[in-house]
């Protein structure tokens, strides 16, 4: 009795399946990058405004101090 070999199977690369993603969210992921970015602007121009409202409070404050000295 003699035994055949069996051939090697090949191998073949395995792929990811691609999905198609609905436009719905395609649009609802664009306008929620479009709010985080304006967001993100929005803080930081809100930081710079506070930073120099800080530091004209300060100034008022030496001004009425000094003044109130005298």
């Amino acid at each position: 009795m003699t035994t055949a070999k069996k051939p090697a199977a090949k191998k073949t690369a395995k792929t990811e399946p691609q999905f198609a993603m609905p436009m719905e969210v395609k649009n609802w992921i664009d306008q929620a990058s479009s709010r985080m970015a304006h967001m993100t602007s929005e803080i930081a121009r809100l930081k710079e405004e506070n930073k120099q409202l800080k530091r004209s409070h300060k100034l008022m404050e030496q001004r009425v101090m000094g003044m109130s000295s005298e």
